[in-house]
């Protein structure tokens, strides 16, 4: 029933015998002639089963013969079939004439049977020999089937095998009066052995079958199909998985042969062919089992020849779900496949040892002289070799240099490598490793773009050859118009200052005109030659956290002159308290100042700017918006392009068009980005974000002290604003200039003087000239307080000394953003 149980067997055997071993030793000397005339007999016997055995053994060899011929014969057999056939007919053929031969040549063979044997395969016309001849004839395809008579052959040795057991016979009833003898002289040994041996073997082999009981037991139970068969292929054992699963139910497998259970599509032998392999090695593999019901299931099935009880042990299990998991892995593998051959690139896998496992078509397109060698199994170094000897590679290096890079570069599997080829081609390679440790090998053909690439690389040298021509003309020509444009200003900037008795209203206009022309040619001078720097990247920023407030209320003051101009109405939202950026200060401060002068040129007359900062997550805007004509849908994409001015060239506004470029620029080096929204007829609304500053910002406290000659209750009233606003400041009050000048030459240490201009002017001015010709006090800033709203009078300060100054619409807002650019802040 198991494979164990015959050397278990075996094992009480050899421990009955070691018992009997003794008792033996007794009989040996009453039994001594007995056994020598039986042995004598046996071995007469043993030589006669021997002969008997080779006269059965060439009618089993003529059948066998006969059966592989036809076998060989049978249309739909493969060619690896009918070679094992042939060399298995071949094996027949041979042995049949070498143990004729024996049987000739052994000196115990009756002389009536050996002249039989020697007239069948001697004779021209014997039996064995024409049966031999037409084997022969078979194998050589000089014959067919039909000629080969093996029932004469057959018969001719069942003939034979016939009067050898006659001449056998006669010699067993010899045997058989020996045996007589030593019978009774046996019979007393062997009362002696039962008493001294048996009694205690039946012990052992009791308990021996209570082991086998237990095995038996377990089969039975066991979670595996287990059947037990006979040498005809019959079933005499199933246990309760076996019955079950088969759906035969207990008992309704005993007796049915293995080939009812099994389906094949191949015909009806299969059973028989499992046996026969089984009887000499073990046999495995996948069947499918047809069920009482019809209904088919595969299973996983072991047969082995359980040689001690002359049968088969078959154990089985089922299987359907391991094929189906089986075939769904195999329906994996070829959607994976199709996926692989739809690449528009060449993809190839190698496995571990760089073995070829699949490649797709482009793969073999782009190296087709390697075709024959782009199977699976081939390694990636036999291609390399091939390619080299095909002469399909362009390389200074030799071959075997050439090899050893290639292969290093395959197995690095991290980068990517470019292949040339002879013919022009350029293969651009890329190794990846894969988990399993195989490698992954993509291959394109880069041919064209590595052409366009270098076409581009040569029209980008050609484009920055010409960038730095530019940027040394604009260079040279900044120094070319500057010096002029300097002297134009600076002899303008006189010739307004001159008193008013030397120019009639004319020339001053003239000269006035004289002066924005020039101060404007400057400045448009400045945005040219910073849009170079930021176009081949010579600006540097400085990034920190700063003011945004502060900076936006520091460029609304200095355009302050600017809007009295339109007039335009400049509200500010969320600038009360700081609001921390992370940016460059100074460039947001220009970037404010672009955006509130193209709201202020664009704008209408009586128009209004409204300037918002507020904060989101991460992120803070600064927002500028106009009540002007806005800027119609079909120009929205042109609004950064630099020297665009949207179709306002003619109008009298003035400006390049490259302040919005400026601002886009700096905006994206400090991490930014800028937008606008317009509609026709209602305005334009442009805003920036910056990225937050990583903490709260706290106001800067502003320290100092502040002389103040004041004349005019509405700006002291503002003055005692700015000192509660800001506990820093030590604000001091003198009634006129010459107090305060007296104070500062005997106190130089006040970090500002506020002049209230509206009736001393000449003394004010008085006031400045003393303090710029004193070396103590000549860098105190002096700020004036004016009722009048005009760019003249904001002219007429400035050359008379003044530093800046404050019209009559001045705020608290200005004021303080002022004061934050004199004082110092903490």
């Amino acid at each position: 029933m198991s494979d164990n149980l015959p050397s278990q067997s075996v094992a009480t055997v050899r421990a009955l015998s070691g018992r009997a071993t003794a008792l033996a030793l007794g009989l040996a000397v009453l039994l001594a002639l007995a056994l020598a005339t039986l042995l004598a007999s046996v071995s007469t016997l043993d030589e006669e089963a021997e002969v008997l055995e080779l006269v059965g053994g060439q009618r089993m060899m003529a059948q066998r013969a006969a059966l592989l011929a036809e076998k060989l014969e049978r249309p739909g057999e493969t060619a690896l079939s009918r070679q094992r056939y042939r060399n298995e007919l071949e094996h027949v053929a041979e042995r049949l004439r070498d143990e004729a031969r024996k049987v000739i040549e052994h000196p115990d063979v009756p002389p009536e049977v050996v002249i039989l044997y020697a007239t069948a395969w001697d004779a021209e016309a014997g039996v064995m020999a024409r049966f031999h001849s037409a084997v022969q004839a078979v194998l050589t395809g000089r014959g067919g089937v039909d000629a080969l008579n093996h029932r004469e052959a057959m018969l001719f040795n069942e003939e034979v095998a016939s009067r050898y057991r006659q001449h056998v016979a006669d010699e067993v009833r010899q045997l058989k009066l020996v045996l007589g003898g030593s019978f009774t002289i046996l019979l007393g040994g062997l009362l002696l052995l039962f008493v001294l041996v048996l009694r205690p073997a039946i012990a052992m082999v009791r308990q021996q079958i209570s082991r086998q009981s237990a095995l038996g037991e377990a089969i039975v139970q066991s979670g595996h199909g287990v059947l037990l068969l006979d040498d005809q292929g019959t079933i005499g054992f199933a246990n309760a998985y076996a019955e079950s699963l088969t759906e035969y139910g207990e008992g309704g497998l005993t007796g049915l042969d293995l080939g009812r259970l099994l389906f094949s599509a191949y015909g009806d032998d299969t059973a028989d062919i499992i046996l026969e392999t089984a009887a000499r090695t073990t046999w495995r593999g996948d069947v499918r089992i047809v069920r009482r019901t019809g209904v088919m299931i595969w299973a996983e099935m072991v047969v082995t020849a359980a040689a001690s009880e002359g049968g088969y042990l078959v154990i089985f299990f089922d299987a359907t779900a391991r094929r189906e998991a089986e075939a769904k892995l195999r329906q994996a593998r070829e959607r994976l496949a199709a996926a692989i051959e739809a690449v528009d690139d060449g993809f190839a896998l190698y496995d571990a040892e760089e073995r070829l496992v699949l490649c797709n078509r482009k793969y073999i397109a782009l190296l087709p002289q390697l075709e024959p060698w782009l199977v699976p199994g081939t390694s990636f170094a036999s291609l390399i070799v091939h390619s080299w000897k095909l002469g399909l590679v362009d390389s200074e290096l030799g071959a075997e240099q050439y090899t050893n890079l290639r292969l290093a570069q395959f197995r690095a599997g991290q980068g990517q490598c470019e292949l040339r080829l002879r013919d022009g081609h350029i293969l651009r390679a890329t190794d990846r490793r894969t988990p399993e440790g195989g490698r992954v090998s993509v291959l394109v053909d880069v041919t064209t773009l590595n052409a366009s690439r270098d076409h581009l690389r040569r029209a980008l040298e050609q484009a920055e050859a010409a960038n730095r021509s530019k940027n040394v003309f604009l260079s040279s020509m900044s120094h070319e118009l500057r010096t002029p444009l300097n002297a134009i200003v600076g002899f303008a900037q006189l010739l307004e200052g001159t008193p008013d008795g030397s120019f009639g209203p004319s020339q001053r206009r003239s000269v006035g005109h004289v002066l924005r022309a020039g101060k404007l040619l400057d400045e448009l001078v400045q945005q040219v030659l910073e849009l170079a720097d930021l176009e081949s990247g010579n600006v540097h920023l400085h990034l920190t956290d700063f003011d945004l407030a502060a900076v936006a209320l520091d460029a609304c003051s200095r355009l302050k002159d600017r809007l009295q101009e339109g007039p335009l109405e400049l509200r500010q939202t969320g600038c009360d308290s700081p609001v921390g950026a992370h940016g460059d200060a100074q460039r947001m401060a220009e970037i404010t100042g672009h955006l509130l002068s193209n709201a202020i040129k664009y704008n209408r007359p009586g128009g209004s700017i409204d300037l918002s900062i507020g904060k989101m997550a991460g992120k803070v805007r600064l927002t500028v918006r106009d009540s002007g004509n806005g800027i119609p849908p079909d120009l929205h994409d042109q609004v950064f392009q630099p020297f665009n001015r949207l179709g306002g060239e003619g109008a009298a506004v003035e400006g390049t068009g490259i302040g919005l470029t400026i601002c886009r620029a700096l905006i994206q080096q400090m991490g930014g980005t800028i937008g606008f929204s317009s509609t026709v007829g209602q305005g334009s609304t442009f805003w920036v974000e910056l990225a937050a500053a990583q903490g709260e910002m706290d106001a800067p406290l502003v320290i100092g002290r502040i002389l103040y000659v004041h004349s005019s209750h509405r700006h002291q009233a503002l003055m005692t604003q700015l000192s509660a606003a800001h506990p820093g400041l030590t604000v001091q009050t003198v009634t006129s200039p010459e107090q305060a000048g007296q104070l500062a030459l005997a106190d130089p240490g006040f970090g500002l003087i506020v002049v209230d201009v509206a009736a001393a002017i000449g003394e004010a001015a008085q006031l400045c000239q003393i303090l710029r010709g004193n070396p103590a006090t000549r860098f105190i800033p002096v700020i004036a307080f004016s009722d009048e709203e005009s760019e003249g009078e904001a002219n007429r300060l400035t050359a008379l000394g003044f530093d800046a100054s404050f019209g009559a619409r001045a705020d608290m807002a200005e004021i303080s953003a002022l004061i934050r650019r004199y004082c110092r802040t903490s």
